[in-house]
């Protein structure tokens, strides 16, 4: 297991260092975030969530919590307020390392992922709008292999999306764009 980051460095604090963040520049885009959230463990999970089947829009889908900006606030702050909303993580429990790229979803939202650690036993509670708490491990992820589509961004460019079958969920759409980014490139 890892030592709390002040006392070793974290190896995910350093790849999100040593990469070039790629923002889009969507101005008819709502702007989202989203709490790219993993333990502190040797092989860490990644926080995820089943939608519940009574929102009105993305039930049962996995993602990861997150949702719109509010007026004035700025994606850390909606990442963590998020995540509080929606699993009850504490966000002093959770050590922001930075922001991902960004990614755009069909319906309209451009979301920033916020890469953050947190503890290896979260304390974690459901919501209304979430169904399900999923922590898979990365290496469970990195095992898997996915499928793949292209499609478009609004740009005209192609965008190759991704799937992966995990324990009889089927992760997609934005959630699996970020996993795979992290998956693909992350430390080992």
């Amino acid at each position: 297991m890892l030592e709390d980051a002040s006392a070793e460095a974290d190896p995910w604090a350093a790849w999100l260092a040593a990469r070039r963040r790629q923002p889009l520049h969507l101005p008819d885009y709502r702007p989202a975030a989203v709490l790219v959230a993993l333990t502190r463990e040797a092989d860490p999970r990644v926080l995820l969530t089943v939608r519940s089947t009574e929102l009105p829009t993305h039930q049962g889908q996995i993602s990861f919590p997150g949702g719109s900006l509010e007026d004035g606030e700025g994606v850390v702050a909606a990442a963590l307020r998020e995540a509080w909303e929606e699993v009850g993580l504490d966000p002093a429990q959770a050590d922001v390392l930075g922001e991902l790229d960004d990614v755009f979803t069909p319906v309209g939202f451009h979301v920033t992922p916020v890469l953050a650690r947190i503890p290896a036993q979260p304390t974690l509670r459901l919501s209304g709008e979430v169904a399900q708490i999923l922590l898979p491990s990365l290496s469970g992820l990195r095992a898997l292999t996915p499928s793949r589509e292209t499609r478009h961004m609004p740009d005209g460019q192609p965008v190759v999306l991704y799937r992966y079958p995990w324990q009889g969920h089927d992760i997609w759409g934005m959630t699996a764009r970020v996993l795979h980014d992290l998956l693909d490139s992350g430390p080992l």
